[in-house]
């Protein structure tokens, strides 16, 4: 046992080394938030009353519209449909709230709030751009949730948390299309100047609202990695802003990640219209399709 000890300590000295040996005392830290972050994005993935993993199906709709289930159907069968024919739990979008009929009682649901069919579904509702909204039937034992082992990373990059420059521009308006084929808006509101590996890169920064103050910023993109090591339809990172955009701004590509829809078909993730960087970002969450 003492042995088995030392050899255990050994191992862990050799892989913290191996960790931080090229990294700063402030990478170190990084490093550190960054493991927590991903500790706690796992946590969610696993939650099974809201992990994107437990979608057995997905329906959007708009003002006014209707969908329909049959809530003693199966798991593996429970599917929205448009008719009420033969269907007892009926889910209709009345703008602020989901107006439901199941059965001979009636509920309401805000955005964000769940209604359970069994021990084992739910349906839970949310918020779409321009007024919309998702409603989800979930499955509290999806085979995805038992099978997820954890998103999967580069290793972490001391050189990937980059120092921007923000220039700002028009807030412009961009409709992008979705894989549910529906549109959601973004702005435009500048572009991100830095330097990755000596080669000079410049990306767009969007927002939800056209006006500021902004408090944070969202980054879609493409690079050499995608569809190779990274998802094919693009990645994402969101920014929390501590300081003026008129300061460099801290980017660290790390905490990029790919779309939901990399894992999930029910998502609803835009179909990105910008050109690919031109390098490969060889930070953040990897990809490898299950054959």
């Amino acid at each position: 046992m003492k042995i088995g000890a030392v050899a255990l300590m050994a191992s862990v000295t050799l892989l913290l080394s191996g960790c931080f040996g090229g990294l700063t005392e402030a990478q170190q830290q990084d490093h550190k938030a960054w493991m927590e972050w991903r500790s706690d994005n796992d946590n969610a993935a696993r939650d099974p009353n809201r992990s994107f993993l437990n979608i057995r199906d997905a329906t959007y709709l708009q003002t006014g519209e209707s969908a329909w289930l049959l809530s003693t159907a199966t798991a593996e069968q429970i599917r929205w449909r448009e008719r009420s024919e033969g269907l007892d739990f009926g889910l209709t979008h009345r703008g602020e709230r989901a107006d439901i009929v199941w059965h001979h009682s009636s509920h309401q649901l805000e955005a964000g709030q769940s209604i359970e069919l069994s021990e084992r579904l739910l349906v839970s509702v949310g918020d779409l751009y321009n007024g919309g909204m998702r409603a989800f039937i979930r499955d509290k034992r999806h085979p995805l949730l038992a099978s997820f082992a954890g998103y999967q990373f580069f290793p972490y990059n001391g050189d990937a948390k980059v120092l921007a420059q923000f220039t700002p521009t028009e807030a412009t308006p961009v409709l992008f299309q979705t894989v549910q084929g529906l549109t959601n808006r973004f702005y435009r509101i500048g572009l991100l100047n830095f330097d990755w590996q000596g080669q000079q890169i410049t990306m767009p920064a969007y927002h939800s609202k056209p006006q500021p103050p902004f408090d944070s910023l969202i980054l879609f993109f493409k690079d050499h990695t995608n569809g190779e090591q990274t998802y094919g339809g693009g990645r994402e990172l969101y920014l929390e802003l501590t300081q003026p955009l008129s300061q460099p701004i801290a980017i660290d590509f790390n905490y990029s990640v790919n779309f939901y829809c990399a894992r999930s078909t029910f998502w609803n993730c835009p179909i990105l219209r910008d050109p690919p960087l031109s390098v490969a970002i060889t930070a953040g969450e990897t990809y490898h399709k299950t054959p």
